[in-house]
This record gives structure tokens, C-alpha cells and sequence, in this order.
């Protein structure tokens, strides 16, 4: 049904009115040398025009001052000044239904939006203590054991001392990667692309984790051709290495392996890291590289590490302007696959 706009109810009220008028002059006039229905149509026309034109101002004030009550109130929350002016023309009253319309819709999407937000902020300041707990009471336990007497005994004091030091270390690790993350996300950390050969990144990277494979009798592959090369920040694309080859060892199995290898993509590659490790459930895929998410108990935090690994990588690869994805399946290991830009 199509809408009834202010001017089609105005001619419609106005006809009724001069028709009645007509009518009623019809009716209870007599011959003063015109005709009576000469005389009923020159009242009635004249009462329609005036009706006219006192309904017009009269509705247009009417909607007018509704409708301005209704935009200070949309507006105001919005942060809007303009008022548009009401037109007898147009359907002004349904033009504000679909402008209010529109606003309820964007006010329950922000809604929604800050509840998942603060549903973010609960779960991250929750993780981020847990995370800063856990070294902070093993650094006062080994502390109060040495005051205890502890410190007389010299080789308990240096095993002591030296525990306290590894969760001092996890402490700074921890700030770091926060730190990191936060210059990341605000931009203050400028990225400095150049032309680089990757295979010498991921031999880097491999050289920082070779001791802690070899630990767990993990092998790291290096399948990246020697003449392949990118365009990225060496350092930053390091880390982002370190870590994946980090997480692939933390949940690998004994004699397992962790392999790169690349793809030709045209103008970009292809970057797999892979590894045959306990894997993760689907379920957990769409969160995986939000800070310090574990995805269950066989992906503790006595794993070590910050627990902000993942989430570095992610927020490096996006300030390349690139995109990482992850697939995984339980049992047999997982495959992180992000793109890099080649260099000519």
C-alpha cells in the first residue's frame, strides 16, 4: 500500500470541506441575482483555497515540530546538527520511520559490538593475570624459601636464585610481547620492507629454535629455494618464523618434524609452515590468534612462552598488508599458510 503523503491529504480534507461548503450555500441561499449555483461554487471555491492554505500551514507546523522532536532526539545521540525541512510533496513521515529505522538498527549492532568488546576485555584481563600469576608466585615462593634458610645452604640458594630468574625472564618475555602487540596495533612501529632472501630468514629463525627441537627430537625442514626473494621487514619476519616454529615444537611429537615450504603465487608466494604435532580442533581455528587463547588442557601454559605468539605472528603478517590462515586437524598436526610479497 502506497504511502499517503501531507499534500494528498490536504487536497483530500480541502475537497470534502469545499464540497460540504458548496452544499451547505446550496442549500440555504437564495436567489440575490446569481444563480444558487453560481453563488454554492464561489463559497465553495473560496472555502477550499482558504482551507487550503490553513491546513497547509497548519500540518507542515504540526509535522515540522514532530518531527523535530524526533531528529534532536536521533540526532543528539548520533552527534548530527542538520534538521532537513518537511515538504508537503514527499512522504516526509515515512523518509523519518526509514531514517529512525536505520538508526535502531546501527544503535543495536554498536550494542552487540561493545558486548562482544567487553566479553573480549574480561577474557583478556582474566588470561593476562593468570599469565603474570603464575611466575609471579613461583619468584616469591623461591624467595621466601631462601629467606627462609634457604640461602644458607649454597646449593639450594643457587638453584633457587636460578628458577627465580627463569620467571623473571617470563615476566619480561611476557611485557615484551604486550608491548610489541600494542606498538603493532597503534602503528608506532614503522615496518622497514626491503628486499630479502627467505631463505636466509628462515634460517635465522631455525638457528634461535634449534636447541629446543633438538630437546624434543623434532627435525626443522628448510624447503625455501635459495634464489626466492620477498619483500618484508627481515626482523619482524623472523619473529614471525620464531614463533611458528616455536608453537610447532611446544605441541609436536617426539621424532616429529616441522617443515617451510612455498608456493609461486605470481606476484606473491605462498609461505606453509607445517608440522605432524597433536593438532587442534576445528572449533578452536577461529580464535586461535587472539592473545593468550589456549585451546585446552594438552595446550598448557606449563608449555612455557608467553602465550602471545600467535597473535604477534598474525598482527606481523596484516602490517605486511598480507593474510595468514590456519588448518589444522586433531592427531595429525597443523599447517599455518600466510602470503608474502615477491621482490623483484
Amino acid at each position: 500500500m502506497r504511502p499517503i503523503h501531507p499534500r494528498h491529504l490536504i487536497l483530500l480534507v480541502t475537497l470534502v470541506i469545499g464540497g460540504v461548503t458548496a452544499g451547505a450555500t446550496l442549500v440555504v441561499t437564495g436567489d440575490h441575482g446569481l444563480p444558487r449555483t453560481a453563488q454554492a461554487i464561489v463559497v465553495g471555491v473560496s472555502a477550499l483555497v482558504l482551507s487550503y492554505l490553513l491546513l497547509s500551514f497548519a500540518l507542515r507546523r504540526f509535522i515540522q515540530d514532530r518531527i523535530r522532536g524526533i531528529y534532536k532526539t536521533v540526532q543528539g545521540l548520533r552527534g548530527a546538527a542538520e534538521i532537513p525541512a518537511v515538504g508537503m510533496s514527499d512522504d516526509a513521515l515515512g523518509r523519518v520511520e526509514g531514517e529512525v529505522a536505520e538508526w535502531a538498527s546501527a544503535r543495536r549492532s554498536e550494542i552487540t559490538e561493545l558486548k562482544e568488546r567487553e566479553k573480549f576485555r574480561r577474557e583478556f584481563i582474566g588470561n593476562l593475570a593468570h599469565e603474570l600469576k603464575t611466575p609471579i608466585f613461583n619468584i616469591q615462593g623461591y624467595i621466601l624459601t631462601l629467606l627462609e634458610g634457604g640461602l644458607e645452604d649454597e646449593k639450594v640458594n643457587r638453584d633457587f636464585l636460578t628458577r627465580a630468574s627463569h620467571g623473571v625472564d617470563r615476566l619480561i618475555k611476557i611485557v615484551e610481547d604486550l608491548d610489541l602487540i600494542t606498538k603493532l596495533e597503534s602503528g608506532v612501529m614503522d615496518l622497514r620492507p626491503r628486499r630479502i632472501l627467505l631463505r636466509e630468514v628462515v634460517e635465522e629463525a631455525m638457528e634461535d629454535v634449534e636447541l629446543q627441537a633438538r630437546e624434543k627430537g623434532i627435525s626443522l625442514l628448510d624447503k625455501v629455494p635459495e634464489d626466492l626473494a620477498v619483500l618484508g621487514d627481515k626482523d619482524r619476519l623472523i619473529q614471525v618464523f620464531v614463533n611458528l616454529f616455536v608453537n610447532g615444537v611446544n605441541y609436536g611429537r617426539a621424532g616429529g618434524h616441522c617443515t617451510v615450504s612455498v608456493d609461486d603465487l605470481d606476484e606473491r608466494v605462498l609461505v606453509e609452515v607445517s608440522d605432524n604435532g597433536i593438532g587442534i580442533s576445528e572449533e578452536h581455528l577461529p580464535r586461535l590468534f587472539e592473545r593468550f587463547y589456549r585451546v585446552g588442557k594438552s595446550r598448557s601454559r606449563n608449555e612455557g612462552g608467553s602465550g602471545l605468539g600467535l597473535a604477534i605472528v598474525k598482527h606481523i603478517v596484516d602490517a605486511h598488508g598480507q593474510t595468514i590462515t590456519v588448518k589444522s586437524e586433531e592427531g595429525r598436526g597443523s599447517t599455518f599458510a600466510f602470503t608474502l610479497r615477491k621482490a623483484r
